[in-house]
């Protein structure tokens, strides 16, 4: 008979595995604490389910703008469902805030606006206090045809505000258009439009506390997942005159082996090695530094290892940092510990200087909780 692991009520471990620290017991290894949310959420959580959802093909407009929304719907509810999942199985003790409110809550304004028009292209602005003078254009993932909508404004908008408030950059955050409805290649020129009115200030950001652009200060182009497909995408059409440099988070870059059904309908094309489908491999058209966040547990994107070495042949400086994560899941430690490392990136591509407070700790701090309950109680 095996002993049951305090704070865990998915699996028994070995206690003889996991390490002591002030006389308490962590859980269990942190690959061992990701898989235990990962099962917590596939058992409690019906929003789990979104994860696999794929469009809707051969329907109309209607039903896949149902379809959307109702994906999105449920995936607006993992951020919270993951932090519940944390405190559950991974303890209450443990720093579980997400990157938003450990960085941002209070400390970023947001402003939404368009550019351009016929069509307009819709954009939320994150503008942190005191702002560095740096730029970043973002594009949300959600497989080319989801991730606006609810799971924008409860997901990936509040990891934007977290990224401004901790690199000091201006975020532009565009609310790209979707496939099916629209070709990937829309979504691509929605991106590069955004840029321009960022490069020539048409969008009013040195206002704000933008700096103009240069090759000191390149516009950060951010892209999770298919969102990083297309900023990669987008770089080829941005004018040569504006330097960017790339931050990816789990780039969907190689398409290879995708059915040609769903090729046709997103891109137009059953060419699964086009360089508009799969980027990643073909050489970059520009010199510039390029920063990947990759996920060591991983199963939906191939990793970026030949994109990132074209790169380098290109000129340019690659370099890549991996997480332990799947594709979507990370623990709350682990997704701050993400927007951290994008806030560095940031700093150094745009020689600009932000102090970085340490991370709230997610590990098990007696004082510190019993600080935090004396201020919640007002005895302090």
């Amino acid at each position: 008979m095996t002993n049951q692991t305090p704070n865990s009520d998915v699996v028994n471990l070995d206690s003889s595995e996991a390490e002591s620290q002030d006389n308490f017991t962590p859980v269990t290894t942190e690959e061992g604490k990701l898989q235990q949310l990962i099962e917590w959420l596939e058992e409690h959580v019906s929003a789990y389910s979104y994860l696999s959802e794929v469009v809707p093909l051969g329907a109309s407009e209607e039903d896949i703008r149902k379809a959307r929304a109702s994906v999105n719907d449920r995936g607006a509810r993992m951020p919270d469902a993951i932090i519940h999942g944390s405190m559950m199985v991974l303890g209450a003790a443990v720093n579980h805030s997400s990157p938003y409110l450990a960085y941002a809550d209070g400390k970023v304004e947001v402003t939404d606006t368009t550019v351009g028009d016929s069509p307009s292209v819709p954009v939320r602005v994150f503008v942190p206090k005191d702002p560095t003078g740096s730029v970043v254009v973002a594009a949300h993932g959600g497989a080319f045809w989801m991730g606006d909508g609810s799971l924008r404004e409860n997901s990936f908008g509040p990891n934007m505000a977290a990224l401004a408030a901790r690199s000091g950059a201006i975020v532009v955050d565009v609310d790209y258009r979707l496939a099916p409805e629209h070709k990937v290649s829309e979504a691509v020129n929605d991106i590069v439009r955004v840029v321009a009115s960022v490069a020539d200030d048409s969008l009013q950001l040195q206002k704000l506390g933008a700096m103009p652009i240069s090759d000191q200060n390149p516009i950060v182009l951010y892209g999770v997942s298919s969102g990083g497909h297309n900023v990669v995408s987008a770089v080829d059409q941005i004018s040569q005159d504006t330097p960017v440099a790339l931050l990816l988070v789990a780039p969907a870059l190689d398409l290879r082996g995708a059915p040609a059904v769903w090729l046709q309908a997103f891109f137009g094309t059953s060419d699964d090695s086009a360089k508009e489908v799969s980027p990643g491999l073909h050489e970059p058209s520009r010199s510039m530094r390029v920063h990947v966040q990759a996920a060591t547990r991983d199963t939906v994107v191939r990793p970026a290892t030949e994109y990132l070495k074209k790169v380098e042949e290109a000129g340019g400086e690659a370099s890549q940092a991996e997480f332990l994560a799947t594709h979507q899941i990370a623990v709350p430690k682990v997704q701050r510990e993400q927007i951290t490392d994008a806030a560095r990136f940031i700093l150094e591509a745009t020689h600009t200087e932000r102090e970085l407070p340490e991370d709230p700790a997610g590990e098990y701090d007696k004082e510190a909780i019993d600080r935090q309950n004396e201020e919640s109680w007002g005895k302090s």
